[in-house]
């Protein structure tokens, strides 16, 4: 080969990876990824609503998987598993969207009682995780975990509410969780070591499952609200908005911001397996029509969206890497070619 085919195929494979680079980029700040309980199963879907690709399936570990988050690097998944109370963390792929090597993250050991919702604390050393088990005798609230796995100390919590779901960060920096069976929300301390009530108790907030902040806006789901109620409070003050009426959903769950920055998602369990699905809503409380629809063959689709979130946008400097990574295979192509004389 010659050094001029040499440099013009450099040359070719640096743009094409500037490419995949721009594209994997542009994919990735709109990705959804969806947790369908009832197949255990991810699945990846494009920030239009169309279904890309099932991230996983794993019979073998998951249990009525209830929550994900992605690492910020995009290397690690973590699915809570409610049904055994284990996280699951796996290698991620996500110019794939595709995860393997399932390795079992946290037990109940760990303490875990039926996780729901995980974030990173602010300082991405930890894990925060939401549990719906517990008692008021033997209260769960919240699991701490090392990012390296194994407990980051004891569980916390506070309030009027034993079992959590929904997690935020308030504006102020305090975690903010939502409490399932006591229909409140609850927020951290400063040093987010204990719980005490922000919003509530309020029949209102029956089954509060999905708690999202957006500026200075808190949005919650009432999921065993009959009258399927999403509502908007001030994040700073826990003031209720009564402009925002959104209602008649069928058991409201998650809430995230919708990846165009346009209003928010919802996704509805639906009042039977198979049934729900997930709504866009203005940020005035209009309903701007179902953002996805399950499907009757899991390989097309989710069937029940029970927790989703957006994949983090990946940063200009991990994009480079690829395209540097793929320069650097092929110069050493290069240099091994022309010892050998080819």
């Amino acid at each position: 080969m010659t050094s001029r085919t040499l440099t013009r195929s450099l040359s070719v494979a640096l743009f094409a990876t500037m490419l995949l680079a721009q594209s994997l980029s542009q994919r990735a700040a709109g990705e959804i990824l969806i947790v369908d309980r009832l197949q255990n199963s991810v699945y990846a879907y494009t920030d239009t609503g169309h279904y890309i690709n099932t991230v996983l399936t794993d019979n073998t570990n998951l249990n009525l998987p209830d929550g994900i988050l992605v690492s910020p690097d995009h290397t690690k998944l973590y699915v809570a598993s409610g049904g055994n109370s284990e996280i699951v963390r796996y290698d991620y792929d996500y110019a794939t969207a595709t995860a393997t090597n399932p390795t079992v993250f946290a037990t109940s050991a760990d303490g875990l009682a039926f996780p729901n919702s995980m974030v990173f604390s602010p300082d991405g050393s930890k894990i925060y995780v939401a549990n719906l088990g517990g008692s008021s005798d033997t209260p769960v609230g919240i699991s701490q975990l090392n990012v390296s796995g194994g407990s980051a100390g004891a569980n916390f919590g506070g309030g009027s509410s034993f079992s959590f779901s929904g997690l935020a960060y308030a504006p102020g920096g305090q975690l903010l969780a939502g409490g399932f069976e006591g229909g409140t929300v609850g927020k951290s301390d400063a040093g987010i070591t204990s719980i005490s009530d922000f919003i509530g108790p309020s029949a209102a907030l029956s089954g509060v499952a999905g708690v999202m902040v957006n500026g200075n806006d808190l949005y919650v789901s009432a999921l065993l609200n009959p009258a399927g109620l999403v509502q908007k409070f001030d994040a700073t003050t826990g003031a209720l908005d009564p402009s925002f009426n959104v209602s008649g959903l069928a058991a409201p769950q998650g809430i995230m911001l919708a990846p165009d920055g346009n209003g928010l998602l919802v996704g509805s369990l639906g009042f039977s397996a198979g049934t729900g699905v997930i709504s866009r809503i203005g940020f005035d409380g209009t309903l701007l029509g179902v953002f996805a629809s399950p499907q009757t063959d899991p390989s097309l689709g989710f069937t029940e969206a029970t927790a989703f979130g957006a994949v983090p946008e990946p940063s200009t400097q991990a994009l480079a890497g690829i395209a540097l990574a793929a320069v650097g295979f092929l110069a050493r192509r290069r240099r091994t070619s022309q010892s050998v004389g080819v």
